[in-house]
């Protein structure tokens, strides 16, 4: 019963709120013109509220005027202001935003703002707002209005947060009789229309009623187009707008720079900055900065070498934004040398410095440098920890990575995809399965397993740790997959030695309409030579070359040696050798001289040894197959002339010191004759 009541209360109390919303609205409609369009100190504003307020439980606070106010200056100084911010919380609470006034009251409130689309006091923004939010389009203001402009830029404000609703509301505007945006509203409605769900589309078509009112010449308008395009990803429409403008000032230079940066296009990125420097315009520390990162993304030292070199003979202010640009270039490079100097050089070692020398000496292997440089900055962000647990992953240190992971939990650090993929690698070198399944746990349990690359390495992951039908369940719940997604599965299949599987999933990608890569082949070769399917990989080797115009590599190659000479196919073997359009390397003429030897064929097995020592006459591996060879095929004066030109490998010291000098010695080591008896007899005793 007390539900009841309390329902019906609410209920009552709705409907107070909504007629106290009118009454609001009609006041605002009565006063608009003398409050909204001009600030004049000598205006009455009178409201008489008061009774609203307490019918909705919205009493006046202590201390604010009576509702009846004369005097003040414009609205902020206004008894007046009060009633509007009570009003405005009223209007945008929970429960009301669950009803809406009647019709009445919007049009009261559509009648208030038509003659003050210019105006930019926050009340008329906010309630331009409330109207656009609930889907009605606020009211054009007359054909005549003396600035248009302004009044799309009023409109786009009120909807900033909705970009689609910017679109509609200005085109309502537009169709009402208002002339079209100009140069002024045009760049805002371009930032939001690069905002929208498909935004190629809405910034082309600003694009083209840019070109339609003459605005395109514009060194605003070009600019905020360059952006827009570039924000959705449209670098190429970017790049000709760009090529297109009269004047091209840093701040254009630097979106387009940017953008080739955001799309990782990192060598037309430098390729601009050149033409940039050609074009005498002065790169700021901005752009500076940007094309620092491109060289680092790139290990292009040598770019990044001579940028810095342009900055010191220019006298350019190096900043500490700059410093960490160059430390980072040079961590990335794995030149340790100079960025330490520029890291010790630096007055306050910032976060992004530090982490820019725990990346560059993890990437160098020297994991121990980079945790104490780690251990001794006195804050760390994601990137930092996701640098130092990478570091350990790649360092083959899975064990520290994890533990590092674990400190990381303990410390309040939500982990990004980057860190997440570094433990996943991590876990995957362990090859436990217990682990595996607990980082999986922690990925769901914190809502990362929504990232498709993070699927992606879960698959790999479970199928290093033995957890194949793991790694396809999660395959299977994948809302979608992407060709490494496919690949990843199919190598899972093919370690695991189920190479009809593998095949299986090969003839359910193509049939998804998901286009294999070179990738995809290796590893369904790998599958069929594994799996002793010799027609199935003729056919894919096939197929990759003429269907799919993939270039063979020499991966592809030795898979396919491997499997004719698993089969005792070997003259095909050969054949496929002399057929190929790169030179045999070693591994292919390893595959061949493997497959001899397990099936007995000493002549081919003797030429394919040859091969390899003509090409790596150090090859202590064919020397000594090559030998065996000899010796099985009772071809004893070879064998013991391989045996005496096989490289030797160099013998094992041990070093003692005894009275000053190191003697050295080796097992069975006649030729250290120099220890002599008195010697030795020491060492005995």
């Amino acid at each position: 019963m007390e539900d009841n009541a309390s329902g019906r209360e609410h209920g009552r109390r709705d409907v107070r709120a909504l007629s106290f919303a009118g009454e609001i609205a009609l006041s605002l409609r009565n006063i608009a013109n003398t409050i909204f369009m001009r600030n004049n100190n000598e205006f009455t504003t009178v409201c008489q509220l008061s009774p609203s307020f307490s019918a909705v439980g919205l009493p006046l606070p202590a201390g604010r005027p009576p509702p009846l106010c004369r005097g003040g200056y414009g609205l902020a100084g206004t008894a007046y202001e009060c009633h509007v911010e009570e009003f405005l919380s009223a209007f945008n609470c929970k429960r009301l935003n669950r009803s809406w006034p009647s019709k009445g009251t919007i049009r009261h409130l559509n009648e208030m703002l038509a003659p003050n689309m210019h105006a930019h006091h926050h009340h008329l923004r906010q309630l331009r707002a409330v109207l656009l939010r609930r889907g009605h389009p606020i009211p054009p203001p007359p054909a005549t209005h003396p600035d248009p402009d302004r009044a799309y830029l009023a409109t786009i404000r009120a909807a900033a947060c909705t970009p689609h609703l910017v679109l509609a509301a200005c085109a309502c505007l537009h169709r009402a009789g208002l002339p079209p945006p100009g140069p002024r509203a045009l760049p805002a409605l371009l930032r939001s229309a690069a905002r929208c769900e498909g935004a190629g589309v809405y910034v082309g078509g600003t694009h083209a009623l840019a070109v339609r009112v003459g605005s395109l010449d514009d060194g605003f308008v070009g600019t905020a187009l360059v952006g827009a395009y570039a924000a959705c990803g449209c670098v190429g429409h970017a790049r000709k707008v760009f090529d297109g403008m009269a004047v091209r000032d840093v701040v254009s230079w630097g979106i387009m720079l940017d953008s080739y940066c955001q799309t990782r296009n990192y060598k037309e990125a430098l390729l601009l900055f050149a033409k940039m420097k050609n074009s005498g315009v002065l790169p700021d520390q901005l752009i500076l900065a940007t094309v620092l990162s491109v060289c680092g993304h790139i290990r292009h030292l040598r770019s990044g070498r001579a940028i810095h070199s342009y900055m010191l003979v220019s006298d350019i202010l190096i900043s500490a934004h700059l410093s960490s640009a160059l430390i980072n270039l040079y961590a990335s490079c794995a030149n340790m040398e100079m960025a330490e100097k520029l890291y010790n050089g630096m007055p306050r070692k910032d976060l992004v410095s530090s982490t820019a020398m725990v990346f560059g000496y993890a990437r160098t292997r020297k994991v121990e440098i980079a945790r104490s440089i780690f251990d001794g900055m006195p804050e760390k962000d994601v990137v930092s920890w996701s640098a130092m647990i990478s570091g350990y992953a790649d360092s083959n240190h899975p064990n520290e990575a994890l533990s590092l992971f674990n400190d990381m939990q303990e410390c309040g650090i939500r982990p990004d995809e980057v860190t997440m993929l570094s433990v996943i690698s991590a876990c995957a070198s362990l090859g436990s399965l217990d682990k595996a399944k607990w980082i999986h746990a922690f990925i769901k349990n914190n809502g990362l397993n929504k990232i498709l690359n993070i699927y992606n390495a879960l698959i790999d992951m479970f199928a290093k740790s033995g957890g194949i039908n793991l790694a396809f369940n999660i395959f299977n719940e994948m809302p979608q997959k992407n060709v490494i997604t496919w690949t990843s599965m199919i190598t899972a299949f093919a370690m695991h030695g189920d190479g009809k599987s593998a095949l299986c999933l090969f003839e359910q990608m193509k049939n998804e309409g998901v286009e294999p890569n070179e990738v995809t082949f290796l590893n369904l070769l790998y599958a069929c030579c594994h799996g002793g399917l010799v027609h199935e990989g003729r056919s894919l080797f096939s197929s990759m070359v003429q269907q799919y115009g993939i270039d063979p590599k020499h991966e592809h190659y030795g898979c396919m040696v491997d499997l004719l000479g698993r089969a005792k196919l070997m003259q095909e073997a050969v054949n496929l050798i002399e057929s190929m359009h790169l030179e045999p390397n070693v591994p292919i003429w390893g595959s061949l001289l493997a497959a001899c030897w397990m099936h007995g064929d000493l002549k081919l097995g003797a030429f394919a040894a040859k091969k390899i020592l003509q090409l790596d006459p150090n090859h202590d591996g064919a020397s000594v197959l090559l030998s065996k060879i000899y010796m099985k095929s009772d071809n004893l004066n070879d064998a013991q002339e391989v045996r005496e030109v096989m490289v030797s490998k160099e013998t094992g010291l041990s070093w003692m010191e005894l009275n000053e000098p190191f003697h050295e010695f080796a097992a069975g080591g006649e030729k250290y004759s120099e220890c002599d008896k008195n010697f030795l007899q020491k060492v005995v005793n």
